[in-house]
């Protein structure tokens, strides 16, 4: 059988802290990041280490927005969790 591995505290951390040297506001909630940007939540990151996947869910109000967002964090997950699969989803805000 295989045991999944976690990711360390201080690896989700230090990436939480770079997310908001880049100017997105993150906060970590066990495997789940939540981003702001310009005091609007834009994309959430769930991290499933058992699967060895990320899941960046982005929801900007406009495709810059998106777009950088999602540079910002692949770039980052590439960084710190090369291990894991990204997959990007965008998702239209509907309000």
């Amino acid at each position: 059988m295989i045991t999944p591995r976690g990711i360390p505290v201080r690896v989700l951390n230090k990436l939480v802290e770079e997310l908001n040297e880049k100017n997105l506001y993150a906060e970590r909630h066990s495997y789940s990041i939540r981003m702001m940007y310009n005091g609007r939540f834009v994309a959430s990151l769930h991290l499933y280490p058992g699967f060895n996947q990320a899941v960046l869910r982005v929801y900007g109000e406009s495709e810059a927005i998106n777009k950088k967002v999602s540079e910002i964090v692949v770039e980052l997950v590439k960084k710190y969790l090369e291990n894991l699969e990204l997959i990007v989803q965008v998702k239209p805000l509907s309000f």
